[in-house]
């Protein structure tokens, strides 16, 4: 049991450099000789963990302050987690380093700052291009100025990258292995799919049927998806403050805590929910992360994500939400594995 977002502890904002890398990556390939032909060619299978980037950048570049705004929006601390936790952790290698070793890299960020071979700064993305499912991005730039200006505008596009490319990773896998029995359950309450993890087998209905709490049950990492709907009235329920009282509302009737007359609701004296405007399903969704606590005379807590979209055709809101229960563990990979799960809802 912990307290949330009582003791924030900041990661070290230092990125690894490459004979640590060479270490893991080559126990790595050893393990992982996988082959598979795309298009006439044979790909190795990536390596390291999800999450990790190498950059690939001369050692003199890494002196200049666009370098180091870069790195910090690498490693941006996720929001709404209780302990700070990068958004990708950092491995760093210089081109001469760069060899057919660490070229399977899942992901792949290559910096080139030359006056004589460019005039301007450009972002170039490609896919597998030594190992798959890769991702590779390549700024090239003509000075340390322009590329500081670069970052500053692109920064969280560059970031946001790879973040999605471990998504769609996870989605990937979702589709290949997933809980039929809980994704029908979803199908026939909500009349919308999505793709549930094999680990959550647990589930509740609330009294009205039209909230429906999905669990992995009690483990040591627990992690949970929690559904709801509601009619669509007007544009103002979702505004940022009426998101987070329905919530409140329908976790408190829902996910009752481990004591009487406990029960989980939103963190909002340490840490506020943040609320951004994103695309799901073509259409305006809200995505909300945040610290959810159980109130009344406990410990518990843990982050969550929802994503809040309009379902035209039935005049209704729907929120689909994951929330993580792991104390004194990193919750980064358990928190973006149901991201990956909310991506999958597909209204028709």
């Amino acid at each position: 049991m912990f307290l949330p977002s009582y003791r924030i502890k900041h990661h070290s904002n230092k990125a690894h450099t490459f004979p640590f890398l060479l270490i893991l990556l080559s126990l790595a390939s050893f393990m992982m000789l996988l082959v598979s032909c795309e298009k006439g060619r044979i790909l190795t299978s990536i390596t390291g963990s999800a999450h990790e980037i190498l950059v690939v950048v001369d050692p003199q570049q890494r002196k200049t302050s666009a370098f180091r705004s870069l790195l910090d929006s690498l490693q941006t601390d996720i929001p709404g987690l209780p302990q700070a936790e990068p958004t990708l952790s950092v491995s760093i290698c210089s081109p001469s380093e760069f060899t057919s070793m660490l070229k399977p890299t899942r992901n792949i960020l290559i910096v080139e700052v030359n006056p004589n071979k460019y005039t301007h700064t450009e972002l170039y993305k490609s896919k597998d291009r030594w190992a798959e499912p890769q991702s590779v991005l390549r700024i090239v730039s003509p000075s340390p100025d322009s590329l500081q200006l670069f970052v500053q505008l692109n920064g969280r596009r560059i970031t946001d990258y790879f973040v999605q490319a471990e998504a769609d990773r996870e989605i990937a896998f979702l589709r290949k292995h997933n809980h039929k029995g809980m994704g029908q359950i979803v199908k026939e309450q909500f009349g919308f799919t999505m793709l549930i993890p094999t680990e959550i087998t647990l589930s509740k209905k609330s009294e009205h049927d039209n909230a429906l709490w999905l669990s992995s049950g009690d483990k040591p990492v627990r992690q949970d998806l929690l559904i709801y709907t509601y009619p669509y009235t007007s544009s103002s329920q979702l505004s940022p403050d009426s998101l987070d009282a329905r919530r409140d509302t329908v976790c408190r009737y829902l996910i009752p805590g481990p004591v009487k007359d406990s029960y989980m609701g939103t963190e909002k004296q340490y840490d506020h929910p943040i609320h951004r405007p994103i695309t799901m399903n073509n259409a305006y969704c809200d995505e909300a992360r945040g610290l959810w606590k159980v109130i009344g005379n406990t410990t518990m807590g843990g982050p969550y994500v929802s994503r809040t979209i309009i379902d035209q055709e039935n005049q209704r809101v729907i929120t689909v939400e994951g929330f993580v229960f792991a104390p004194q563990q990193k919750k980064r990979a358990h928190i973006r594995q149901l991201e990956a799960s909310l991506q999958t809802v597909q209204l028709k």
